[in-house]
C-alpha cells in the first residue's frame, strides 16, 4: 500500500514538473515572439500630417495576459517641424485605441496658450496667427486605469499585468512633440447674394484666428457678429426701404478687410386704406423714444432661437401689412414698418421665439409693450397688449405667453434698428435659419 502511494506521489511530482516546463516553455516562446509589432499603431495625425513618435512605452500582455513585456524608448529632443498650417483649426486624428491625450501648445514666446486633452482640444481657438509648439501624450488604458497606476519599465522587462481588461490589451504611450505655424485667412460667406426688401441674408465668418469679433460694415442696417461654434455669425437686415440694387459689405478681421455685394430686390408690398390717427403727444413720444430705440443698438447676445418662428397670435386677421403703403382719405402716405393684427381679445399672446424679455411695460404710446431679445441682434416689439405676464429679464421659450392679446395686436420685428418681414419668420424662410447647426 505504501508502495502504491509512493508511486503515486513520484508519478504526480513528474507530472507537476512537466506543467511547468511546458509552462515555462511556453512563456519562453511568447516571450520570444512577442516583438515591438505587437504594439498599437501610431496613428496620429495633426492638421492632415502624420505625426512621428518621439518616444513611448508599452506594457503587451504575453499568454494568459497574467505578466507584461514591456517595450519603451525614452523621450527624446527630437521636435518635428510641420510647416505652414494654412487653417484656423489644425484638427487631431485620433486612433481608434486612444483613451486619454494631455496635450499642451505654446507660442514663440514660451506662454502656454493651451492646456487639456487633444478631445477637448475641439473647442480651442488660436489666439493669433504664428509660430506654435505641441507636446502631445497618447495613451491607451483600461478603462479604471489612470495613467499614474502605469508601472512603465525598461525594453524587455517583465510587469504584472494590472488584469483591469479581458482580454487583456496593450497598456502605454506615445509622445509626440512638434512645430508649426499657424497663417490663417478669414473666409466670409453669404446665404444668398440676391434678396428681396424684407429678407435677411445670413453672413458667417470662419478660418481666422483670434477671439477678437469681427466688424461689418453696411448701409443695409447696423451688423453685430455673435460667436458660433464654426466661428462668428451676423445677419444683415435688408428692410422694406432698402434701396434697390447693389449694397457693398465690408468685413474686417484681424485688420484685413474683405468685401462682398448684396444685390436688394424690390417687392411690391401693396397698399392698404386706413383710418386717420389722432396725433400723440410730445410726452408719450419721448417717452417712447427713451424706452424703445435705446434697444436697437444694445450688444448682440448669443443666437437663442431655433427653427421657425410662431406668431403671436393663434387666431388673427391682418389689418395693416408690414411694407404696405397707408392710404388716407384716398391720399398716400408712409409705408408700415409693422404689421397689426385684429386679434381676440384674452388669448394668449405667445413669444415668437425663445429669448430674453428686454421691456415689459406700458407705454402711453403703444400700451402693454413686450419686447423680447432673440439674439444675434434680433429682437421682436409687440405692442398693445391687454395685459402683461412677463418681467424684463426673463427668458421665455417659444409658444410661452407673455401676455393676453388686445383687441389689436402691433408687430414689429427688427435686426438693430431695421425692421423685417414676419411672415419669412414664420415660414423658417431666409437667411435666419441659414446653416442653423
Amino acid at each position: 500500500m505504501l508502495r502504491t502511494i509512493k508511486h503515486f506521489l513520484l508519478w504526480l511530482g513528474s507530472v507537476a514538473l512537466g506543467v511547468v516546463l511546458l509552462l515555462t516553455v511556453v512563456m519562453g516562446v511568447s516571450y520570444e515572439f512577442t516583438t515591438e509589432g505587437s504594439c498599437p499603431a501610431s496613428a496620429v495625425q495633426f492638421g492632415g500630417t502624420e505625426l512621428e513618435a518621439n518616444g513611448w512605452c508599452w506594457q503587451v500582455p504575453l499568454i494568459g495576459g497574467k505578466l507584461d513585456k514591456v517595450f519603451a524608448s525614452p523621450v527624446t529632443l527630437t521636435v518635428q517641424k510641420l510647416g505652414t498650417l494654412y487653417t484656423a483649426h489644425p484638427a487631431f486624428t485620433l486612433p481608434d485605441w486612444y483613451s486619454y491625450g494631455p496635450l499642451t501648445i505654446t507660442d514663440s514666446a514660451g506662454n502656454v496658450v493651451y492646456e487639456g486633452t487633444a478631445a477637448a482640444y475641439d473647442e480651442f481657438l488660436f489666439p493669433a496667427n504664428g509660430e506654435y509648439k505641441a507636446e502631445l501624450t497618447v495613451w491607451r488604458l483600461p478603462e479604471t486605469m489612470t495613467a499614474t497606476q502605469f508601472e512603465g519599465g525598461s525594453t524587455g522587462a517583465l510587469c504584472q499585468n494590472p488584469g483591469l481588461e479581458k482580454p487583456a490589451k496593450p497598456t502605454g504611450w506615445y509622445h509626440y512633440s512638434f512645430r508649426f505655424t499657424l497663417q490663417a485667412s478669414a473666409e466670409v460667406e453669404l446665404s444668398a447674394e440676391r434678396v428681396e426688401q424684407g429678407g435677411v441674408v445670413g453672413l458667417r465668418i470662419c478660418g481666422m484666428a483670434g477671439d477678437t469679433a469681427p466688424t461689418v460694415e453696411t448701409d443695409l442696417g447696423t451688423v453685430q457678429c455673435v460667436r458660433a461654434a464654426d466661428g462668428w455669425r451676423a445677419y444683415i437686415p435688408a428692410a422694406y426701404n432698402a434701396s434697390s440694387g447693389g449694397h457693398e459689405v465690408n468685413v474686417t478681421v484681424n485688420g484685413e478687410v474683405i468685401s462682398r455685394s448684396i444685390i436688394v430686390l424690390p417687392k411690391d408690398f401693396g397698399t392698404v386704406e386706413v383710418e386717420p390717427e389722432p396725433a400723440a403727444s410730445d410726452a408719450a413720444n419721448t417717452e417712447f423714444k427713451n424706452s424703445v430705440w435705446p434697444l436697437y443698438e444694445q450688444p448682440a447676445r448669443e443666437k437663442l432661437w431655433q427653427g421657425g418662428f410662431v406668431c403671436p397670435a393663434e387666431s388673427y386677421t391682418t389689418l395693416v401689412d408690414y411694407g404696405q403703403v397707408k392710404v388716407e382719405n384716398g391720399q398716400q402716405g408712409s409705408r408700415s414698418n409693422s404689421t397689426m393684427l385684429y386679434t381676440i381679445p384674452g388669448e394668449p399672446c405667445r413669444a415668437p421665439a425663445a429669448g430674453v424679455v428686454v421691456l415689459a411695460k406700458e407705454l402711453a404710446l403703444t400700451g402693454n409693450t413686450v419686447v423680447i431679445d432673440h439674439g444675434c441682434g434680433m429682437r421682436s416689439y409687440l405692442y398693445g397688449l391687454q395685459t402683461l405676464s412677463v418681467s424684463q429679464g426673463q427668458t421665455v421659450e417659444k409658444g410661452q405667453a407673455v401676455g393676453a392679446l388686445g383687441e389689436e395686436l402691433t408687430m414689429d420685428y427688427k435686426l438693430g434698428s431695421k425692421s423685417v418681414n414676419p411672415w419669412l419668420l414664420f415660414q423658417t424662410g431666409g437667411g435666419l435659419f441659414w446653416k442653423e447647426n
